[in-house]
C-alpha cells in the first residue's frame, strides 16, 4: 500500500531535531490514512489509537519547537505559537466530535492535517530556521 505522504528532503528545515518529529508526524499521519481504508469496525478503534497517539505527539512537538524559539528570542514566537494552539484547538474538536459519535469523515480530516503540516512547515518553519541558522553564523 503506498502512503498517502511522501517525505521529501525539500521538507526538511536543517535543525535535525525538528526535521525527526516532523518526519514521526507525517509516519503517524500515513498510519491514520491507512486506519481510514480499512474495515468500519476496525477502523473506529485504528483510528482512535492513532489520533491519540498523533495529538500527543503534535503536542510534544511543538513544546519543543516553542522551547527552540524561546532559546533564540524568536520574533515570531508570539504568531507561531498561536498557530501552534488554533492547530491544537482544531485537532482536539475533531477528536471530541468523533468521541461524541458525530459525523466525521476521517479522510477529510487526514487531508486537512497534511495541508496544514506542509504549509505549516514550508512557511513558518522554514522562516523559524532561516532565523535560527542566521545567529550561527
Amino acid at each position: 500500500m503506498a502512503d498517502f505522504v511522501a517525505w521529501d528532503s525539500s521538507y526538511d528545515v536543517g535543525i535535525e531535531i525538528v526535521d525527526k518529529q516532523h518526519r514521526h508526524l507525517v509516519a503517524l499521519m500515513n498510519g491514520l490514512y491507512n486506519a481510514c481504508i480499512g474495515e468500519k469496525a476496525e477502523l473506529d478503534q485504528k483510528f482512535k489509537d492513532v489520533m491519540r497517539e498523533l495529538v500527543d505527539y503534535v503536542l510534544v512537538h511543538f513544546k519543543d519547537e516553542e522551547k527552540l524559539m524561546q532559546g533564540i528570542n524568536y520574533p515570531k514566537f508570539k504568531e507561531h505559537k498561536q498557530k501552534h494552539e488554533d492547530f491544537v484547538k482544531e485537532i482536539l474538536g475533531s477528536v471530541n466530535a468523533y468521541a461524541n459519535g458525530k459525523m466525521f469523515v476521517p479522510n477529510a480530516f487526514v487531508r486537512f492535517l497534511r495541508d496544514w503540516l506542509f504549509d505549516h512547515i514550508l512557511i513558518n518553519d522554514k522562516e523559524l530556521a532561516r532565523y535560527y541558522f542566521s545567529l550561527t553564523k
